[in-house]
């Protein structure tokens, strides 16, 4: 039996040893390379004032978009916290239950139709809200495509602003 474990742990010491070179392979055989620079920036030309003015707005439309979406995504969590709020009553509320009672079981019963209206309205303000996600994104996007680092004069800048 000890033999069968000597060789087990042998034949695991084997294994690891052909995997660590096999690792190291590949940082022995590039060590005697040197590495090359990394390529230098290319330089963008300046965002002419026109486009500068663009660019700022675009930026204050993304600003505006992600303060309306972070807002939609609290009113979203808002509506489904009171659901689960909602369910969790409902589902207590069903153990004691006057199943004998009509009165009791139409109240229950428009209590849940109730909070079926509440989860398609959350359901509907959740899609809105995705929508509202994308149109960020891809305005987001638009915005670093165009004009993220992006080199300007700062004197146009100021005249931007100044006329603002």
């Amino acid at each position: 039996m000890a033999r069968a474990f000597r060789c087990f742990d042998l034949c695991r010491a084997a294994a690891a040893g052909f995997l660590l070179a096999a690792l190291l392979a590949p940082v022995a055989h590039g060590a005697d390379k040197k590495a090359a620079p990394p390529p230098a920036a290319p330089k963008t030309p300046l965002l002419t004032p026109e486009q500068l003015r663009d660019c700022l707005a675009q930026k204050d439309k993304l600003a505006k978009e992600t303060d309306a979406a972070v807002k939609s995504k609290g009113e979203v969590a808002a509506q489904k916290a009171e659901i689960d709020s909602t369910g969790k009553a409902l589902e207590d509320e069903a153990t004691t239950l006057d199943r004998t009672s009509e009165d009791a079981v139409t109240a229950y019963n428009a209590k849940v139709i109730a909070r079926n209206g509440k989860v398609d309205a959350y359901r509907a303000r959740a899609e809105a809200y995705n929508v509202e996600v994308e149109r960020v994104l891809e305005t987001k996007d638009a915005y670093e495509k165009a004009c993220a680092n992006r080199r300007f004069d700062d004197r146009d800048l100021s005249d931007v602003q100044k006329k603002k």
